[in-house]
């Protein structure tokens, strides 16, 4: 899909949201790659939204990962968002009850340059985004 406005990458996770299921006896992780400014925070926000948070999600770039109550779905309570850019090691991920997380299955865990922490990733969706220019990205 391209994108060529905030309201098409709105649109876009909306879709993505309303069509989520879970997984039956694990956290559901979902995997954003792309280049920086690829797309994928707004993205993540738009797709917040959508599930109905009613927190402002910021991206976790320092904190490495944020939580955020999901109200009202049928599978989700909480919405994990994990930015691995500045983990220097994999296991660094173990330190943020990884393991814990992975095991609820009414986590949604969305990665951020999750190949930081590939060797800890379970089945996963993988979305992949690239910047085409100041206002399109492709997003897949």
């Amino acid at each position: 899909m391209i994108s060529k406005s905030l309201k098409e990458t709105q649109r876009t996770a909306q879709e993505f949201a309303q069509n989520l299921t879970s997984q039956t006896n694990q956290a559901r992780v979902i995997e954003l790659v792309g280049d920086l400014g690829s797309g994928k925070t707004t993205f993540t926000k738009y797709f917040a939204e959508a599930l109905g948070v009613q927190e402002t999600l910021i991206s976790p770039t320092f904190v490495i990962q944020k939580r955020y109550t999901i109200p009202n779905h049928q599978y989700f309570k909480t919405l994990i968002h994990i930015d691995a850019y500045r983990l220097e090691k994999q296991d660094e991920i173990l330190r943020l009850n990884w393991q814990e997380d992975l095991q609820n299955p009414e986590n949604l865990i969305l990665v951020e340059w999750s190949e930081k922490i590939h060797t800890h990733l379970p089945e996963s969706t993988q979305i992949h985004f690239t910047f085409i220019n100041e206002t399109t990205r492709e997003i897949q």
